[in-house]
């Protein structure tokens, strides 16, 4: 009886998921963020010239955690992580740290200061994409790369991944990275860079998660930011129009600031190209679209409406830089269109716009066990990279496997440096002391599978993610971070490089100290016990014609 009223309730919430958030999850976070800002307002705040002493702060702790780690004492033997909640990161886990011993570093989120004439400015690492925009625009200036997402931290871009619609030019957000401050397994304040003695360790710390010390602070690249963006818009009603177009664009000698594409259907698709303008731009007949204002469409939509211009047409308009640079703040990167698809309804927009973003910290440290299973098993949030001649091969895929949209795709340039993220073919090769770079298309897949919509109870989902990690894989390709690992162990150190990290682990006594980077990215719950419910499934009722891999399956 308590097991039918248990599943009777868990079908209503998932029926009524949307009401549920607009009723009660949406309000409740909001009002949650807004008494932990009231609080804030109370507490002593930590001020950029304070920096030293914060840091002095996190050495003391390490090296207390050393000499008891030496002496043998119990509470030492856990390894390193720091104090920031888990709810707080913009991935979809929930960090456990229960079995971590943690240090005081969530105070860690000023600005240091920006020297104009180097084109640097230096941070912590918590500082957010949101207050580092805000604090450069008053200065005419912008980070040479950043995400779309005001939450997300500049410490968690570099140590994890950070891509942007520029990252075709500049790469992705590590690369812009001049000078690392990094507190060692011994409390050792170190400033790492790429000529200095330490050089290997600057090559090693992207994508480490902190893994290898504690990022203190860092120094990064700064532009000129004009004051808007000139967005043209150009509809493709074909797989093959758009993917060409998408590679020529980003492999071009001289190619548009920024390139993005948006796509809707596998044969339907929106790309964007932007130009930097100044002032005077504002003078031409172009309208001006600050798409960042809660009563605006949300972007992704206003994206979409471009699909009615027709073959061939295409639109221009002026967006103001901070607007455009947060411009899928608003939608999580078109994940609210999943959860929440009443969010772009006119009167949505007047009424509750305003909310927007949902609170994620509190969303997901409210988040039952149910809810978090949910995610990996009826939900897809994955994002990956792949070789540019390979992307329209992904999105057959990805439209066959999973039939989710709007998908987000970005170019990057990958350069690699012998560090985690290698080209292919180049894993376990010595670093050469020349950096080698290829172009990749990146493919954001987030929300629900249509099957699952349509109320498919025995979707594999989480077979069907393991054999499109392992494409990715085949094609040198990797996945982000951020998003759930379904690999095992194994095969997540096959799209990984892990040759130097281990090196550096040695060389700066890491082992033991800190989680290693697997641990760091593994789900709390493991995908991988699902998978032997999924085969029955299959036994039954095949899902995909993607033939199932034997490696794929035999390594669970």
């Amino acid at each position: 009886m308590i097991n039918r009223t248990v599943a009777a309730l868990k079908r209503w919430a998932d029926e009524h998921r949307e009401w549920i958030i607009i009723g009660v999850a949406l309000p409740a976070g909001t009002a949650a963020g807004a008494l932990a800002r009231l609080q804030s307002w109370f507490q002593p705040k930590s001020k950029p010239s304070e920096h030293d002493e914060r840091v002095a702060r996190v050495r003391s702790e390490v090296r207390s955690y050393a000499r008891a780690r030496e002496a043998g004492e119990a509470w030492a033997q856990k390894p390193l992580r720091t104090d920031r909640k888990g709810a707080a990161s913009l991935n979809v886990r929930m960090s456990d740290k229960s079995g971590s011993q943690t240090v005081n570093m969530s105070d860690l989120t000023n600005i240091l200061g920006v020297d104009e004439q180097r084109g640097v400015v230096r941070v912590e690492p918590f500082v957010t994409v949101g207050d580092a925009a805000a604090y450069l625009d008053e200065r005419g200036l912008q980070l040479e790369a950043t995400i779309e997402m005001k939450d997300a931290t500049l410490g968690g871009l570099v140590m994890a991944l950070g891509m942007t619609t520029h990252s075709h030019v500049v790469g992705l957000v590590h690369d812009t990275v001049v000078a690392y401050e990094i507190v060692t397994a011994s409390g050792e304040l170190l400033r790492v860079t790429a000529d200095n003695e330490h050089a290997d360790l600057f090559r090693a710390l992207p994508w480490s998660h902190g893994t290898l010390g504690l990022l203190v602070a860092m120094e990064m690249r700064v532009i000129p930011a004009p004051s808007h963006v000139r967005l043209v818009y150009r509809p493709f009603y074909s797989l093959d129009a758009y993917a060409a177009e998408y590679e020529r664009l980003a492999r071009a000698v001289e190619p548009p600031h920024f390139i993005e594409v948006l796509i809707f259907g596998k044969d339907r698709a929106v790309l964007m190209e932007g130009y930097l303008e100044t002032t005077s731009e504002l003078r031409s007949a172009l309208p001006v679209n600050a798409v960042d204002k809660p009563t605006k469409p949300l972007f992704y939509k206003h994206v979409e409406s471009m699909l009615e211009l027709g073959e061939s047409q295409r639109h221009e308009e002026l967006i103001p830089m901070v607007d455009y640079l947060m411009r899928h703040d608003r939608s999580m990167c078109m994940c609210l269109a999943q959860i929440l698809p009443t969010a772009n309804q006119k009167w949505f927009r007047y009424t509750m716009g305003w909310m927007l973003p949902p609170n994620m910290s509190f969303l997901k440290g409210t988040r039952p066990d149910q809810e978090r299973e949910n995610t990996i098993r009826k939900q897809v949030w994955q994002e990956f990279a792949f070789p540019a001649e390979s992307f329209a091969e992904m999105v057959a895929r990805a439209h066959e496997d999973f039939e989710i949209y709007p998908l987000l795709a970005y170019p990057c340039k990958v350069i690699d440096h012998g560090g985690i993220v290698r080209l292919p073919g180049n894993h376990g090769k010595p670093y050469g002391g020349e950096s080698e770079t290829g172009v990749f298309l990146d493919l954001g897949i987030y929300g629900i599978p249509q099957r699952i919509k349509d109320g498919d109870e025995r979707f594999d989902t989480v077979t069907r993610v393991r054999n499109f990690e392992k494409r990715a894989r085949e094609l040198g390709g990797f996945l982000h971070t951020y998003c759930d690992v379904f690999s095992t162990e194994e095969e997540f150190e096959e799209m990984f490089d892990h040759t130097l990290w281990r090196e550096m682990r040695t060389k700066y006594e890491a082992n033991g100290v800190f989680p290693t980077i697997y641990e760091k990215v593994k789900p709390e719950i493991d995908p991988l016990r699902f998978i032997d419910e999924e085969r029955s499934w299959n036994l039954v009722e095949p899902h995909t014609t993607h033939a199932r891999s034997p490696e794929c399956s035999d390594s669970v």
